[in-house]
């Protein structure tokens, strides 16, 4: 008769030699008290074992341990004794530094759980995991540290509408939630009393808008720098919603032999779409029906529309496509901002143009919204088109060139509602005005 945990034997009533069954029995019990196995990736014994050392036999062993992978194998009296293990069996693995716990089929790291060697089901540490919080830390501070070089802690979701963040509590009651709450951009949101949730940051995935009290930072906040708002109207008349007329702008001027003239104006209220004032030229016409939805197109600030017309020769040429452009417009300003970025509405009405997106001062630069990988040519064939100019000032600390325009000669080129903004910014194709304050004035 054996004992049913470890096997161990029984003496029996009127047994003779029964020193024998008591000895066997201490010996059993010496190789299964506090287990502690040299090793577990051994598949044929020592050459010279230790009295009383014990291992756990990898598979395919061989030798006089082979058929007995897995088993408790011990060094007893000159030979080896080798025990089953049953689920719940801890050793300790000198060889690793580390237990091992048997789940009734093998062998498992103790630190990872019996039936799985990458998963345990919950852990706290100085605190009680749950069901919700299968992991769960009580302590003064936590320390994630790198192994060498980075360090990254990544949280995941299973769905776009699913939540991903971090939340921070006061008394277990939420104030603070950053990170994706119920969709893919990332937004930060506040509570005051863990039930009632605002929006006080956003940042949209798929432009990179910072949205802050539902204000972009990055353009709705973004004034016009340019005196007349790009409206081609004169300084002093910029505050005026309506009745401009165009004035030669002070940030440009006429380069070479070309000439910068009035094309015409949106009008406020204009009868081409319904109202009592004046009619739409038809190159307005054709922007404003591009830029603005119908119920849109018959009010709003006035701005007048820039004709540029290069003559019979081009300064400071540059070949292309086997044809010379030159600069028909050079900026005015004194000095720039770091960053800044520069967009217009550009059609070619006969000629050629060329957008200098080459230019060593130009960062990124698009077309009606898609990035441009080098310099541009633009005709008649092309209509209206939108470029923003993502630059920094020369060496000098201006940029005369700032438009990045070139043109053919007796080219007719048509510029409207030029715009300055600080920093590097992704201008809006359909943005159309971008004002600044002084029409409030």
């Amino acid at each position: 008769m054996e004992t049913p945990n470890l096997s161990l034997p029984y003496i029996l009533p009127s047994q003779a030699q029964k020193h024998v069954t008591h000895n066997d029995a201490l010996r059993g019990l010496d190789a299964l008290a506090q287990i502690a196995v040299t090793s577990r990736t051994h598949t044929s014994p020592p050459v010279a074992p230790s009295e009383g050392e014990r291992f756990i036999p990898a598979v395919a062993a061989v030798g006089e341990w082979v058929g007995r992978d897995g088993h408790l194998a011990s060094f007893e009296d000159g030979g080896w004794t080798f025990r089953t293990p049953r689920a719940g069996w801890l050793a300790y693995v000198v060889e690793d530094a580390g237990f091992v716990v048997h789940d009734g089929a093998a062998w498992m790291p103790l630190a990872t759980g019996a039936g799985s060697s990458q998963a345990v089901d919950r852990l706290g540490i100085n605190a009680t995991a749950d069901e919700i919080n299968r992991l769960a830390l009580r302590s003064d501070a936590s320390l994630f540290d790198n192994n060498g070089d980075d360090h990254r802690i990544k949280v995941n979701k299973a769905a776009g509408t699913d939540t991903a963040s971090l939340l921070f509590q006061s008394d277990y009651s939420g104030r603070a939630e950053l990170g994706l709450a119920g969709s893919d951009a990332f937004s930060v949101k506040v509570s005051a009393d863990g039930t009632t949730w605002r929006e006080a940051m956003s940042a949209d995935p798929q432009t990179g808008d910072v949205l802050a009290g539902g204000l972009r930072l990055s353009r709705d906040l973004q004034p016009n720098l340019l005196p007349d708002s790009g409206r081609f109207s004169g300084n002093s008349s910029n505050s005026q919603f309506s009745g401009l007329t165009f004035q030669a702008p002070t940030y440009l001027a006429p380069h070479g032999n070309a000439t910068l003239t009035s094309q015409g104006k949106f009008i406020h209220d204009n009868t081409t779409h319904g109202g009592t004032a004046g009619a739409l030229d038809a190159q307005v016409l054709e922007l404003v029906q591009w830029l603005k939805a119908p119920d849109d197109r018959r009010y709003g600030p006035e701005w007048c529309m820039m004709r540029i017309q290069v003559g019979s020769s081009v300064a400071e040429p540059r070949s292309f496509a086997g044809k010379s452009f030159g600069l028909p417009a050079t900026s005015q300003f004194t000095a720039m901002p770091a960053r800044y970025t520069v967009g217009y509405y550009v059609k070619v009405l006969s000629g050629d143009a060329l957008i200098t997106a080459d230019h060593g001062t130009v960062r990124h630069a698009s077309r009606n919204g898609v990035a441009m990988t080098g310099a541009l040519q633009l005709t008649s064939a092309d209509g209206w088109q939108f470029i923003c100019l993502q630059q920094a000032p020369n060496s000098t600390g201006y940029n005369y060139r700032f438009l990045q325009l070139l043109a053919t000669t007796s080219s007719v080129v048509l510029v409207a509602m030029p715009k300055v903004v600080l920093g590097h910014v992704d201008l809006e194709p359909l943005g159309g005005t971008l004002m600044n304050a002084r029409l409030f004035e």
